[in-house]
């Protein structure tokens, strides 16, 4: 009997490797057809190039506190950049009510100041403000908690300045939050479609416009592409720039020239 459960055993072991080797292998051979694609398409293309002045304006996180590490600030501000090729800084700055002075085309500022509200938002004149100074009550005083509610706190701050107050989502970030524990039900920063396809079409009454990328081929076709800038461009430049060996030759018809 000891002998056929440890036969049995050692099948389902060895069933379990093979199907273990047979995934971790189709899982390589994917990621080495992506790559093989990505570089048939770049010596095709040039790869991709950013249209000129196509990204304008531009919002700053102005950082008005020493409570927070600037950091948590700072990946949220590049998480925000990089997902919607928009231009964001942070900078160090203050805030004054009534009217705090905006830097960019439009400011979130962030604040540690217990005689403000949590949140403040002022979209006629282009700035919000979020106040950290209840993020360390009850579990806050943890580190790995305040963190967290820092960099939920800003997002949610940053979807108020960009034109997203709700969503049609129950455990979405733009929920109502009415206390610093609220934060802890959210699973990181993650904001649903229904809010961020708001955030290009508001953004434009603030002159804000994303960056929009092209390929090189384009750009060369067009006639605007900068130069090369690798062996893979130079090649698209020479093809699309190149005299052509045959030219087209048109015959003259004097019956049709009547």
């Amino acid at each position: 009997m000891k002998h056929l459960i440890l036969t049995t055993i050692t099948l389902v072991s060895v069933f379990a490797l093979a199907e273990s080797q047979t995934n971790g292998a189709t899982r390589v051979k994917r990621k080495l057809n992506r790559e093989q694609m990505m570089e048939r398409w770049n010596a095709r293309t040039g790869g991709e190039i950013q249209i000129p002045n196509s990204q304008r304006g531009n919002i700053v996180f102005v950082n008005a506190q020493n409570a927070a590490d600037e950091g948590l600030i700072f990946e949220v501000a590049d998480g925000f950049a990089k997902e919607h090729h928009l231009k964001i800084d942070v900078q160090k700055g203050d805030f004054s009510l009534p009217n705090p002075t905006i830097k960019g085309s439009a400011s979130l500022f962030i604040v540690n100041d217990a005689n403000l509200p949590t949140i403040l938002h002022a979209p006629e004149n282009k700035w919000t403000m979020v106040n950290l100074a209840r993020l360390r009550e009850g579990n806050g005083s943890k580190p790995q908690f305040y963190s967290e509610r820092v960099k939920k706190e800003v997002t949610r701050g940053f979807c108020l300045l960009a034109g997203a107050q709700t969503s049609n989502y129950p455990d979405s970030l733009l929920t109502s939050v009415t206390k610093p524990a609220d934060l802890d039900r959210f699973l990181g920063c993650r904001l649903q479609v229904d809010i961020q396809e708001r955030f290009i079409p508001y953004l434009k009454g603030f002159g804000i416009t994303p960056a929009k990328f092209t390929t090189y081929l384009e750009a060369c076709q067009q006639g605007w592409a900068p130069e090369p800038t690798n062996e893979v461009q130079r090649s698209v430049w020479q093809k699309v720039h190149a005299i052509p060996d045959k030219p087209i030759k048109i015959e003259f018809d004097p019956k049709k020239d009547k």
